[in-house]
């Protein structure tokens, strides 16, 4: 199966591939050891089927209550960069149109909790995945508009994690709409979460340096709605800009296992770091190890 590349602005040209599809288990009752040493090889699952169609319907009108201000005592809308300065005076439904991430939130919506804490689907293919319990550090909804949604370079997410291992870590991506090649899908760089961290920068965001980006190794990971991807938060991994008409909104919930533990800033430096300069996404970036924050 090939890809047809959609038109990409000058700064991200040659950044992505659309050549190599990942291959999608069909369904979760499908998944084998062989699948999870195929994750562990490549870092990443993706599986369709991972919510029921009645699930998504839910998600999407939890997704909208946040959105359109229904949910009370709730503010974690990031709106996408070009209506940032427009944003206090816009109206909800002209905001509902602009909106990049919505984070934080279950502990206002017990549907999203649900979907992110207790879903069975989920938690069991976590848990063979990481071999052990995991348990909730972060949860958001990453959303394109049509026509202005934008990139999100090629990164770790390790680079903004305060825990250890990162071998531990899971991320847990969930389309909400058909995530395509034209709307700014999941691509990946299988293997590349066995390098270990690597230095990021702040350039577009923080990110991989786009010059030491493996392209040649890019999998694009269309998915259908209650499709998901499991990737390892040491993963390399982007999304392109959305230049189509249509919106691409998808979940994205992070775990770590039970075994985990919090590291402070200065712990997490040691990992991510160029020189002496801080070179991870936690605040600081720069700055030499010495001198961050604890």
């Amino acid at each position: 199966m090939t890809c047809i590349a959609p038109a990409v602005a000058p700064s991200q040209e040659g950044l992505y591939r659309y050549t190599q599809v990942a291959e999608v288990l069909p369904d979760p009752a499908a998944l084998s050891d062989a699948d999870v040493a195929g994750y562990q090889r490549d870092g990443f699952l993706a599986v369709e089927n991972v919510l029921t169609p009645a699930e998504v319907v839910h998600a999407r009108q939890a997704l909208d209550d946040l959105i359109h201000g229904r949910v009370e005592g709730y503010d974690g809308l990031q709106p996408e960069p070009d209506v940032k300065d427009r944003w206090p005076t816009m109206s909800t439904d002209a905001r509902a149109d602009a909106v990049r991430k919505v984070w934080q939130f279950v502990e206002h919506e017990p549907r999203l909790n649900a979907l992110a804490t207790t879903q069975p689907v989920i938690q069991g293919i976590l848990r063979r995945l990481v071999g052990e319990q995991v348990r909730l550090i972060q949860d958001m909804a990453l959303l394109k508009p049509p026509f202005i949604g934008t990139e999100k370079p090629w990164h770790q997410d390790m680079a903004y994690f305060g825990w250890t291992p990162p071998e531990k870590l899971i991320g847990a991506w969930i389309a909400l709409d058909p995530a395509t090649a034209e709307n700014g899908c999941m691509h990946v760089l299988p293997g590349t979460h066995r390098q270990g961290p690597v230095a990021h920068t702040h350039d577009r965001d923080c990110q991989i340096p786009d010059e030491r980006v493996e392209v040649e190794r890019d999998v694009i990971v269309p998915l259908a709605p209650g499709g998901a991807l499991f990737f390892s938060a040491l993963l390399h991994h982007g999304t392109p800009p959305n230049h189509s008409p249509h919106r691409r909104r998808a979940l994205q919930f992070h775990y770590a296992a039970e075994s985990c533990a919090r590291i402070d800033r200065r712990q997490h430096a040691s990992l991510y770091f160029e020189g002496d300069l801080y070179a991870g996404c936690r605040g600081e970036m720069g700055k030499p190890l010495a001198e961050l924050t604890p």
